[in-house]
């Protein structure tokens, strides 16, 4: 769900789109994507994908995005390339938003539902933009400045102020709300338990393998058809960063992990491992650390819970069945973390 108005009518971008690109439209239909306004466009010369992004993002941001994407296609990885305006550019602005234009292609995608014969696909295209992005120059993340900034006072702290924005139980009749608010409530009270365990965890950063990557490679960026993956997109997030934080976050997130309340399936995540490890190495201290390193980061969110009892936005109920999924994947990879490594490690 986009986070902000479209600025853009139908004048508008008929407008954006002959006098910056060249292009005659027929026709638009926005899309119920990301959090930018999206929308596929029919053109007189073909069919596009316009993106209206969101006012704090900048042209620099979209330069760059735009960069590793051109990058990528002149290494035969599948991306959407960006088209150029009349001027040379990779983008252009309206009423303070910037605009881009990129090659549509058709397809399925998913969110959190990749169907299981495309996980080995996932995998297998994740060693594969691994491999063409090697040296490429990117921004470091989860470095040891980030590791250095991180207080369990200040993550406690947080929880705490989630938990104090709850209404006391004695002022609710709703029955449904009460039992959301103690699942609220048990959640944020283990995640507090939780990032009391960090410090302990710091260590598996040391020496692990750091890629520049996507920075959000999941389901929902896969453009696939059938059983096949026929493009990766939104490259807005790329940085360089733990490869198994990447690696693990990919296979949960696209709703490997927990559905519907089913334990973490060790074999399954082994196989995307080793399906990954055909394109792309791992070290053996790699795969000691990948779900320290994992649980490190996520332990830390309070996305969904925030959304829910404070900023009360539009969607704060399917962002509230995010935050219990994720902190149950959180209590999973926990209990299970040795086990997982120990896999890892025996089946390479």
């Amino acid at each position: 769900m986009s986070l902000e108005k479209s600025i853009m009518t139908d004048e508008q971008m008929r407008s954006i789109l002959l006098n910056s690109y060249g292009l005659q439209v027929q026709s638009a239909r926005k899309l119920p994507l990301g959090s930018a306004n999206c929308f596929r466009v029919e053109c007189a010369e073909g069919t596009y994908f316009l993106k209206e992004y969101q006012s704090e993002i900048t042209r620099g941001a979209v330069e760059r995005e735009a960069a590793v994407t051109e990058h990528l296609a002149g290494k035969d990885f599948p991306v959407a390339r960006f088209i150029k305006t009349v001027d040379g550019n990779v983008c252009t602005e309206a009423e303070g938003h910037i605009i881009s234009v990129q090659e549509y292609i058709e397809g399925e995608s998913y969110l959190n539902d990749l169907p299981k014969p495309l996980f080995k696909e996932s995998a297998k295209y994740l060693g594969m933009l691994h491999a063409a992005l090697k040296d490429y120059p990117m921004e470091r993340g989860m470095d040891e400045q980030w590791l250095a900034s991180f207080s369990v006072e200040d993550a406690v702290a947080k929880f705490d102020r989630l938990l104090s924005a709850m209404r006391p139980d004695e002022e609710l009749r709703d029955v449904n709300l009460l039992r959301t608010l103690a699942h609220i409530r048990a959640d944020l009270t283990y995640k507090k338990e939780l990032v009391r365990k960090l410090p302990q965890w710091r260590r598996y950063f040391d020496g692990i393998t750091y890629t520049p990557t996507h920075g959000d490679y999941t389901a929902c960026q896969l453009i696939c058809d059938g059983d096949k993956v026929k493009a990766v997109i939104d490259f807005s997030a790329a940085m360089c960063l733990p490869a198994v934080w990447e690696i693990m976050r990919s296979y949960i997130q696209s709703g490997g992990a927990c559905r519907g309340g089913a334990p973490f399936d060790i074999d399954d995540f082994v196989a995307y491992v080793n399906e990954y490890r055909k394109y792309a190495p791992l070290t053996e201290r790699d795969l000691t650390a990948m779900p320290y390193v994992y649980i490190y980061q996520l332990s830390q969110s309070s996305y969904g819970y925030k959304e829910f009892l404070v900023l009360k936005t539009e969607n704060r109920n399917d962002l509230l069945r995010f935050a219990f999924w994720r902190t149950d994947i959180c209590r999973e990879i926990e209990r299970r973390a040795e086990e997982i490594s120990r896999a890892c490690k025996e089946r390479l």
